[in-house]
């Protein structure tokens, strides 16, 4: 009976036995299909949002047109557009325009810039944030190689050029040291400046003693003409200086205020004719092509060809000469002029005129011929 019993033992011992190797072994082989199925699909990234569409181009309505013959334009209605909170505010400055089509509005308080589509696009600020406060008249001009702006403010007796970014290039502070030319630093307002082919500075004296001083590239002074006077060469508030680049040989335009009229000069000072002694307080002037604007304090634009012969005359609206700077914006008329104080064209030929005026105005004539 032992014996039986110790068999049955052996037997049973020897099958769970080999359950246990048929367990370990399909063990073994779960373990090894696991370890050898591909490793799981990343998770896909998901797609990147579609760029925002770009605002649409303003779309200005056209209005009034104005001028004659060559000199004719359109008024293009409420340029420039501001977003909310911002605006022109009061304006006794200039205007100017870069390559880039953008143009640059010397207000009371600032230069704003507006962009290529008429949007206002932000205020021109030095590289450590001020503002440029009490601009009188400026120009865009290149000053080595690169687009610069220069600027003259009366009530700082200083001209200055500026970087598009901001940053300032130079400055000229305070009026020549010349024995018996100034008595006091109250007697020098430089007005405007402009800067000849070859680098030489050109600053006019309008609100002081109605000097042309000119310095070299280097901002050494050279020499002084005009003066206060009614004779030719002499001044009554040389308002606006503008060197002629419309011939082989450059010359200098000055608009002399209140004697009426745009006188033309060598670039050594010398008086070679007067323009025009119809013109109504001229303030301004800018170039396009063969094409001169001079801008009137008596409310109206001046064109010239290159002969400088008058082309046309646009927004003359003699009844509103009268309220001055402080005609209000239910008083103006589409395309009339009342009070001109800066002028500029764009690169395409379009003229912008900016007016002597506490609410702010300005208006932009696109060239029709």
């Amino acid at each position: 009976m032992k014996k039986i019993l110790d068999s049955l033992t052996l037997i049973t011992l020897a099958s769970l036995f080999s359950i246990f190797v048929s367990s370990c072994n399909n063990a073994s082989d779960s373990e090894g299909t696991a370890k050898s199925e591909p490793a799981p699909e990343p998770t896909p990234e998901p797609a990147p949002e579609p760029a925002p569409e770009p605002a649409p181009e303003p779309d200005f309505e056209k209005g009034a047109k104005v001028g004659e013959g060559e000199g004719q334009y359109q008024v293009l209605r409420n340029w420039p557009i501001y977003p909310e909170g911002k605006s022109l505010g009061s304006l006794h400055g200039d205007m100017a325009a870069d390559s880039k089509g953008k143009v640059y509005i010397a207000t009371s308080g600032n230069i704003q810039v507006i962009g290529a589509n008429g949007v206002y696009e932000r205020d021109l600020k030095t590289t450590d944030g001020k503002v440029f406060q009490g601009v009188h008249g400026m120009k865009i001009r290149k000053i080595n190689g690169e687009e610069a702006l220069i600027a003259a403010m009366p009530s700082k007796k200083r001209v200055f050029a500026v970087r598009l970014d901001g940053t300032v290039l130079w400055q000229i502070v305070g009026h020549p040291d010349v024995e018996g030319m100034y008595g006091h630093i109250k007697e020098y307002n430089p007005t405007d400046l402009d800067v000849a082919p070859d680098g030489k500075i050109y600053i006019v004296d309008g609100y002081g003693k109605s000097f042309v001083h000119v310095y070299d590239k280097d901002r050494k002074y050279l020499s002084s003409f005009g003066g206060k006077g009614k004779e030719d060469g002499k001044f009554n508030t040389c308002h606006n200086i503008l060197v002629d680049n419309r011939s082989d040989t450059p010359t200098l335009l000055v608009s002399d205020r209140e004697n009426n009229r745009l006188q033309l000069h060598s670039m050594d000072g010398s008086f070679i004719k007067t323009i025009d002694s119809d013109l109504r307080q001229p303030c301004a002037a800018d170039i396009y092509g063969d094409l001169l604007a001079v801008g009137e304090l008596g409310g109206r634009l001046s064109l010239y060809d290159k002969n400088n012969q008058l082309v046309s005359r646009i927004g003359d609206e003699p009844s509103d000469r009268s309220k001055g700077n402080g005609a209000k914006p239910e008083d103006w008329l589409e395309g009339a002029l009342v009070a001109v104080h800066g002028c500029t064209f764009d690169v395409k030929g379009d003229l912008y005129a900016q007016e002597w005026n506490r609410f702010g105005r300005l208006t932009k004539y696109t060239r029709i011929k």
